[in-house]
């Protein structure tokens, strides 16, 4: 389950090839017949998914003359203990980034391909492309990062986690140095809640294998499109010169619910959500992400927050009607027959709270510390889109009433403003007895419902900013607690 306010495409280049040494072929290039083969290539491309999510993936073999068969006998894995493969289909168990790997033993000879993946936390905004597999030689690529909600994003700002692989500049645009991996970090300023995005970028040097063809690229990049609207796709082809060469295509669609593209790549829309649209020449496959958008989207407030075990929060949902020129939102009347709901896996252990028909969320008193789940508003129509909040268990346990506490006194108030770069801020409170006298030997724990805003640090009992926003603080000595509104400014 992901929340689908806004979901742009992307471009994902699926070829990379981590070929064999092979004899030379002297029917290379003179078209007809059966080649030798010559590489595995991964047709799923680069992927980010959401933690609970799945990935099928599919491998194919080229020959030396282009021709492409399935793959068999491929064995799947993953790197960074991101998650296992059940055959080809790939299940994540932690957040983060890896590289699927996929193998195969033809005519003698292994072939191995590659494809990065990521599994992060879905965010307020939305990057395209989410996930990137290019080659040193094949140029630069944009990331366009796109924000749909209530706040004011003031800019976006790229961080490379290794520049020697790849470097991106202040625009977001990537440049490719050297074979790897890396993640771009892309973060947009003057919103709260998650507002991080974490692109996985793999780096590949050009295949030394004779193909026709070696790289296919899709444009647009990717295209944001409202249900029954068309828009043109486009795709070249190069060889491992990087020289364009003529080639026919073969468009497909991954999900024709959502979009469908006819013989000479015209999308249409057709249903909410986001597909890839795929283009092949001689077995190399070119894909572009098409995110079709609602005409009303409902928006859950707040996005994010940690809960102790056995804790509540109320949840409010509000729709907004998209404008299709400039995509801003205009909050609207509910429509009926709003939906609360936490889905439930079945596994104890992982359903961790349960909802109300208000949307008062309440995590399970046998709630594990570090887990997550998604709390979701929904209606019953086709063109509005769902939202949902992401709900963290957070170590909030108030322990055991000293003896004689009966209230806290916190000398600041009920609220607190604090600077995001002035560094973490103690909270001066006390537990008091009846006579408002401090008690001697009373500790007091400190929650935050919200820590992307602030948390706590559980040494020194400080609040720590962490992003712009309110947040919501509890003090508490076992059943006494007191609350404070902090607000995280720049």
């Amino acid at each position: 389950m992901k929340r689908t306010q806004i979901l742009v495409a992307m471009l994902l280049v699926s070829l990379t090839l981590i070929v064999g040494c092979k004899k030379k072929d002297d029917d290379n290039n003179n078209g007809g017949g059966s080649g030798t083969a010559t590489a595995l290539v991964i047709k799923t491309g680069a992927q980010t998914l959401a933690p609970g999510g799945t990935v099928s993936y599919e491998a194919v073999v080229v020959d030396s003359k282009g021709n492409a068969t399935p793959a068999t006998g491929v064995t799947w894995s993953v790197s960074n203990s991101l998650g296992a493969f059940a055959g080809s289909v790939f299940t994540p168990s932690t957040s983060g980034s890896g590289i699927v790997t996929a193998s195969a033993t033809v005519s003698g000879k292994t072939l191995t391909a590659q494809v990065p993946v990521g599994v992060y936390l879905p965010a307020v905004f939305t990057v395209v492309p989410s996930a990137v597999v290019w080659t040193t030689n094949a140029g630069t690529i944009p990331l366009t990062s796109v924000y749909l909600g209530t706040g004011t994003v003031s800019g976006y700002t790229y961080v490379s986690s290794n520049t020697s692989i790849a470097s991106v500049d202040g625009s977001g645009t990537i440049t490719f140095n050297a074979p790897g991996e890396c993640v771009i970090t892309v973060t947009a300023n003057g919103i709260s809640d998650n507002n991080k995005v974490y692109v996985p970028v793999l780096v590949v040097g050009t295949p030394p294998a004779a193909l026709p063809v070696v790289r296919v690229a899709v444009n647009p990049v990717g295209k944001e499109m409202f249900r029954n609207e068309t828009s043109a796709f486009t795709a070249k082809a190069y060889n491992s010169s990087n020289t364009e060469v003529a080639s026919t295509f073969t468009w497909a669609t991954q999900d024709a619910s959502i979009a469908t593209v006819d013989a000479n790549g015209t999308v249409t829309a057709k249903g909410l959500g986001h597909t890839i649209i795929t283009a092949t020449a001689s077995g190399i496959t070119g894909q572009a992400e098409v995110n079709v958008l609602p005409d009303t989207t409902i928006i859950v407030t707040p996005i994010m927050a940690s809960l102790g075990a056995g804790a509540t929060k109320q949840f409010t949902a509000q729709a907004y009607a998209v404008n299709k020129t400039t995509k801003a939102l205009n909050a609207i009347s509910m429509p009926p027959g709003l939906t609360w709901e936490v889905p439930t896996t079945g596994i104890p252990i992982f359903d961790i709270a349960t909802v109300n028909a208000t949307g008062l969320v309440t995590m399970r008193s046998s709630a594990t510390v570090g887990l997550s789940t998604v709390v979701v508003a929904h209606v019953s129509s086709p063109t509005i889109a769902e939202g949902a909040a992401l709900i963290m268990v957070s170590d909030c346990n108030c322990g055991t009433t000293t003896p004689g506490v009966t209230g806290i006194n916190v000398t600041t108030g009920a609220t607190l403003s604090v600077s995001l770069t002035g560094g973490p801020v103690t909270l001066n409170a006390t537990a008091v007895d009846a006579s408002n006298n401090p008690v001697s030997g009373a500790t007091l724990k400190l929650c935050s419902d919200n820590i992307t805003v602030c948390s706590i640090d559980p040494i020194n009992n400080q609040i720590v900013p962490a992003g712009p926003g309110t947040a919501i603080v509890t003090v508490c000595n076992g059943s006494i607690s007191t609350q404070v509104t902090v607000t995280v400014s720049f």
